[in-house]
């Protein structure tokens, strides 16, 4: 059983507060953080759906495990209760991200199946929307999707890592179109949409330290993110997991700093908005972040293998 773990401290509050940045003097969260979410094997990605629940993709326990606010469990919505890996529409096989749409379906890539899955809030019986469960470079297949972003008109749009590129597949579609194939596609980790133009695709890179912005498909010249206003850790190391909140800040999990970082709506230089300087429990590692609808920030800690809660103060 998987238990919730509640963490208070007496240490003085540090508040950070964000200048510059679209809606500045409410965007501040309590440095203490929060232990949310906990015993998983290799917690990856998460996001938040309906009612501010929580979802995490666990790699390796090859589920996607939903925890509702103020819950002392989690309850796997997909995939194995036991761990274990399977190609059944019922089963996944080291899943690497979680994500919805604007009308509440879910869609996991099922990165050794070869294919993305979609489910709904009231079914563990996934449907391939993409992929053939073979690894392919058609238009039909995909070769270790990686991870998945879905737009306001249900469009899906896939990091196909094997095959080092962009697919887009429309609703209902039995293929995909190459949105973008280009050598930086090789390792992705993330893929986000703008929130203000689905022409616009922004993806991170860890073994090359840096956040990719792509423009309709054009490979020529991404615009790039990677610079940080601080003292000693000027640049982001082994970045992972992004998001954006409603103004159209970035927010991504710099792993190997051990802190979140945000870039302001059209800044390429990034603020530190979590780091690893707090009380316990430490922000090591992060993987993955994501916003709640009162803009409370949650990271996975993946030295911790557990999900840390930020308040917004």
């Amino acid at each position: 059983m998987k238990r919730m773990l509640f963490l208070f401290t007496e240490a003085t509050t540090t508040v950070t507060d964000i200048i510059g940045c679209i809606r500045s003097r409410d965007l501040r969260w309590n440095q203490t953080g929060v232990v949310v979410a906990t015993g998983f094997k290799k917690p990856l990605a998460l996001s938040i759906g309906a009612n501010d629940s929580i979802y995490v993709c666990d790699k390796d326990g090859h589920n996607i495990e939903k925890w509702d606010q103020c819950s002392s469990n989690g309850v796997v919505v997909a995939g194995s209760n036991t761990s274990d890996p399977g190609s059944t529409s019922i089963l996944l096989n080291h899943p690497e991200d979680v994500t919805f749409d604007t009308n509440g379906y879910m869609y996991v890539p099922d990165t050794d199946n070869d294919r993305v899955q979609r489910f709904s809030s009231d079914s563990n019986n996934g449907t391939t929307v993409a992929g053939t469960g073979t690894a392919t470079n058609t238009l039909t297949g995909l070769n270790k999707p990686q991870a998945v972003a879905v737009d306001s008109n249900s469009n899906i749009y896939i990091a196909d890592e094997g095959n080092k590129r962009i697919m887009k597949w429309v609703p209902n579609a039995t293929n995909g179109t190459i949105w973008l194939t280009d050598n930086d596609i090789d390792h992705t980790i993330d893929i986000v949409i703008s929130p203000t133009s689905t022409n616009r695709i922004y993806t991170t890179r860890d073994d090359k330290d840096v956040i990719y912005s792509w423009t309709s498909g054009t490979a020529s010249s991404p615009a790039t993110f990677n610079q940080v206003n601080d003292t000693t850790k000027t640049t982001l190391n082994k970045p992972r997991g992004m998001t954006f909140d409603p103004y159209g800040n970035l927010y991504v999990a710099d792993k190997d700093n051990d802190r979140v970082v945000m870039f302001c709506a059209n800044s390429t230089v990034g603020i530190v908005v979590a780091s690893n300087t707090g009380t316990t429990p430490k922000l090591d590692k992060p993987v993955a972040v994501a916003l709640d609808s009162n803009l409370n920030l949650y990271v996975i800690s993946e030295s911790g293998k557990n999900v840390i809660e930020f308040g917004r103060l």
